[in-house]
């Protein structure tokens, strides 16, 4: 069996996305797998609790919901690699035929993390891709889909739906004939969400229940500023996003 554990970046690099599959099928990364591959990579930052206790008590991540968290993925630098694309994309469509459900008419990417992860998906089911892109900060529905097609929609990660609420309710202020799938797929659900609700206020019609389906499960925790015990600790807040000065800043400040 091939063990991504131990590989190096540049055997991650390497690695072909037909090494995975067996006749049949393709073989589900594991939980430990999947996050590995994003450290090794350098997508995936964690705070360093015993470091803490030895005084480096660094920074720690402030989320786009100003909520702060000791973990942190960034999806541009762990998808900017095709094969690394194509696996995780096979391993969306490897969650999602579990569902046992028909094939939809189209696929859209969430952008921007999603928007290269939505066409993978997208051409292995031979199906269309929906276009979604951001325009002054706002996600908005390119791709004209008629009434009564489906949709799927597919994220890179999901912390608490932000993102799969806006696309949902953009789409459906455009084309509300379009049907909507109740499944999101992600690559990690680091939020713990099992189910994400579009409230009939934010529809104005009828509530929207979607399922989250990751490839895996990795909880990080989150807190609002006034609880967060790593600001008691004396770390500061940053945004690990914003810039790649604070990207580095936030993964080395514990060395």
């Amino acid at each position: 069996m091939l063990k991504i554990i131990g590989m190096t970046k540049e055997q991650l690099l390497g690695l072909h996305p037909d090494s995975l599959k067996r006749p049949g099928s393709v073989r589900l990364l594991t939980e430990e797998e999947v996050i590995y591959i994003a450290e090794t990579l350098g997508a995936f930052w964690k705070y360093d609790y015993k470091a803490a206790d030895r005084g480096k008590v660094g920074l720690h991540a402030e989320l786009k919901s100003l909520v702060h968290s000791d973990g942190f993925f960034i999806s541009r630098i762990l998808l900017q690699y095709s094969n690394i694309t194509t696996i995780m994309a096979e391993q969306q469509v490897m969650r999602f035929n579990e569902l046992g459900v028909p094939n939809p008419d189209w696929v859209g990417g969430i952008p921007d993390g999603a928007t290269e992860l939505g066409k993978e998906v997208a051409e292995i089911l031979g199906v269309k891709n929906a276009e979604m892109k951001k325009e002054d900060g706002r996600i908005v529905l390119v791709s004209s889909i008629a009434a009564g097609e489906t949709l799927l929609l597919v994220e890179d990660f999901c912390t608490r739906g932000t993102g799969l609420t806006e696309a949902v309710l953009d789409i459906l202020s455009k084309q509300p004939a379009v049907k909507i799938l109740p499944y999101e797929l992600v690559i990690i659900n680091r939020g713990g969400l099992s189910e994400i609700e579009i409230p009939a206020k934010k529809t104005g019609s009828a509530k929207i229940m979607v399922k989250v389906v990751p490839v895996v499960n990795y909880r990080v925790n989150d807190w609002q500023p006034a609880e967060c015990p790593l600001c008691k600790r004396g770390s500061k807040p940053i945004k690990p996003k914003a810039t790649d000065e604070n990207w580095l800043l936030i993964t080395t400040s514990q060395q």
